[in-house]
């Protein structure tokens, strides 16, 4: 209640109009921040439910998956089968695993498309942006054929984003 009157009190203060926030294009990338944002912590929520489906698997399931890194892990169980021969628990667990393996493949498909896409948009928008330290990415210039850094790279003719290779300022899911 105080923090209200205090900020109401400030507002009735000010000599200028206060604001409203811009819409278009700060909108526009808020929305995709936001987005790709839950598609992070979707991915991450499935990757702990399919670490946790894995350690509670049956023995001869958990002996195979435990050996492989996460990426090997996730791949093993999108493709992974139950047979008919095995016990329902067992059956049960291939098919828990499968579903959220392939819900991991599709999240984290969808944040790095929302990745590119906001690079793209900052790009065209703000390549300035990109030059600053923890902002910008590596990327290939076609016409040149090597990697550089934003603040090499001319303003006048970014690369087109299909040529972005690595994006160390947002980061990874999972």
């Amino acid at each position: 209640m105080l923090d209200a009157i205090r900020a109401a009190k400030e507002a009735m203060a000010t000599e200028h109009l206060i604001q409203p926030r811009l819409r278009g294009e700060r909108e526009a990338l808020r929305v995709l921040l936001a987005t790709r944002h839950g598609a992070v912590l979707a991915s991450t929520a499935a990757i702990n439910q399919l670490k946790a489906l894995i350690v509670s698997a049956p023995d001869e399931l958990r002996a195979e998956l435990r050996k492989l890194k996460r990426p090997a892990q996730i791949a093993r169980c999108a493709q992974v089968r139950d047979r008919l021969v095995q016990d329902l628990e067992h059956r049960m667990t291939v098919r828990a695993m499968r579903s959220t393996a392939q819900r991991i493949q599709a999240l984290q498909a969808e944040a790095k498309d929302l990745e590119n896409e906001i690079l793209a948009f900052v790009w065209q928008h703000a390549p300035e942006l990109l030059g600053l330290l923890g902002v910008g990415p590596i990327t290939r210039r076609p016409d040149l054929g090597q990697l550089v850094s934003p603040g090499t790279v001319p303003l006048g003719k970014p690369p087109s984003p299909p040529s972005l290779v690595s994006r160390r300022s947002l980061p990874r899911p999972g």
